[in-house]
């Protein structure tokens, strides 16, 4: 009878697997299998058939992901139920559980064999207890087989842990696994370039391609897939993202300089060509037959002041580059300067000097002395009383006086030039007399040419 059962129930469910196949795709299944119970063995430790009973379950089968299911089986059976700690027992009794089962899976569920890990919670009852609930922990493992796209012949092994004493038990399981509507959809297998590389695992899928490119093309043949390739039409090294380098230095044709010529890196891959030995390529050097230092380009700096020789007007004396190169004034020196415009004096109306004024004009001149590579530019002003024609004659002469006067003194005329500017660069208000003052005035600037 109960083979007769068990023999309808499973043509009955094939059908439904099968019409259930057509449908579309479910992260469900369910399971229907015979159960067999033995209280016995994890007390006396060893088996007899005779220990066994049988009963039936019905699972759901929930797809959590491609590593877990969640399951929820429903057992209904009869068992020889230990009365003590000898495996003293009467009549089987009638049992039943419900449990929630995780399933750590190893393969997918598509693969021919699908064996998994099982482990979960559930409360057992019986009526040998009055349908109390016993708390169980099953764990164990299961195997299934495909028999058709959508149905499997289903084993399972648990050893439940029950919290009462005496009622641990081992169950095995025999049936099948129908999932509702096929494969879930996210683990059907498919390849929608057609090369031969399951989607899954298929960097280009919608480009035929490779195997060995992870199913990528290759236009160039080159070994590196077109999408990673910066030279996709040409044949290149796969070190070189794969570009070729005709002159094998290291570096692709597209980044180097001299393409047909191996350099180095530092030089965009052209040779090292350096006629002075200075370590800067004559292509870089602005002085390629003179050692210098990267700093100056390749050019010399006899002086070491930071200022190339070529670019240095003073190119034995150092001095900053916001000079040009040449040594500044000292704050003492700069101070005889700013004097000589208020110190340097004339006669009233006329361009004679008093004598007053050659002491800080002869401080000027030993001043020039110093500085040989620099020059001086001498600037006659006036204030706004009387013509101003004739005040632009009147600074001309004035800044001629002193120009005459340094000459005399051993300045090179060729060192120093004058101008007048009359009226027209007043520095004081020439309504008052202080301001008046102020614009009588001769300047001073000392420069480098």
């Amino acid at each position: 009878m109960k083979k007769a059962l068990f023999i309808s129930c499973f043509s009955m469910l094939l059908a439904v697997g099968q019409l259930c196949a057509q449908s579309e795709s479910s992260p469900n299944a369910l399971a229907f299998r015979w159960t067999w119970d033995n209280f016995q063995y994890p007390i006396a430790q060893k088996f007899d058939k005779y220990d066994y009973t049988s009963g039936v379950e019905l699972t759901y089968i929930r797809h959590l992901g491609k590593m877990l299911n969640l399951a929820v089986p429903l057992k209904l059976g009869k068992a020889y139920l230990p009365l003590d700690d000898q495996g003293t027992v009467r009549n089987a009794e009638l049992i039943g559980s419900l449990d929630a089962v995780l399933h750590l899976k190893f393969t997918k569920p598509e693969a021919r064999f699908y064996p998994y890990l099982l482990a979960g919670a559930g409360l057992m009852s019986e009526t040998q207890n009055d349908w109390a609930m016993n708390p169980e922990f099953p764990v164990g493992l299961g195997l299934n087989i495909k028999a058709f796209p959508n149905l499997y012949l289903s084993l399972e092994t648990q050893y439940r842990f029950d919290l009462n004493e005496n009622r641990n038990q081992l169950q095995h399981a025999l049936g099948i696994w129908m999932v509702l509507g096929g494969v879930v959809e996210e683990e059907k297998v498919t390849d929608r370039d057609k090369d031969g590389v399951l989607d899954s695992e298929d960097q280009c899928p919608d480009e035929p391609g490779t195997a060995k490119l992870m199913g990528c093309p290759d236009s160039d043949d080159d070994g590196v897939a077109d999408k990673f390739d910066e030279c996709p039409k040409e044949a290149g090294k796969p070190a070189l993202a794969g570009c070729p380098d005709r002159d094998g230095d290291g570096i692709a044709d597209q980044k180097d300089r001299c393409p047909d010529e191996a350099g180095t890196v530092e030089l965009f891959g052209c040779p090292n060509r350096d006629q002075d030995g200075d370590g800067v390529a004559d292509e870089n050097d602005l002085c390629p037959n003179a050692a210098g230092s990267a700093l100056n380009k390749g050019c010399p700096d006899g002086d070491g002041d930071g200022v190339a020789d070529f670019e240095d007007r003073c190119p034995d004396t150092a001095g900053p580059a916001s000079n040009k190169g040449c040594p500044e004034l000292k704050p003492e020196e700069k101070e005889v300067l700013e004097f000589a415009m208020k110190a340097v004096q004339f006669e009233t109306g006329s361009a004679k000097l008093l004598a007053s004024s050659n002491k800080v004009l002869d401080e000027i001149a030993k001043i020039m002395q110093n500085y040989p590579e620099q020059k001086l530019r001498i600037s006659g002003h006036t204030d706004s009383i009387g013509e101003a024609d004739d005040n632009q004659k009147l600074s001309d002469r004035r800044a001629k006086t002193c120009y005459d006067y340094l000459v005399s003194k051993g300045v090179p005329s060729n060192r120093i030039s004058y101008i007048g500017y009359g009226e027209s660069k007043a520095i004081g208000d020439n309504m008052f007399a202080p301001g008046r003052e102020k614009n009588r005035r001769v300047e001073f600037e000392m420069y480098v040419d």
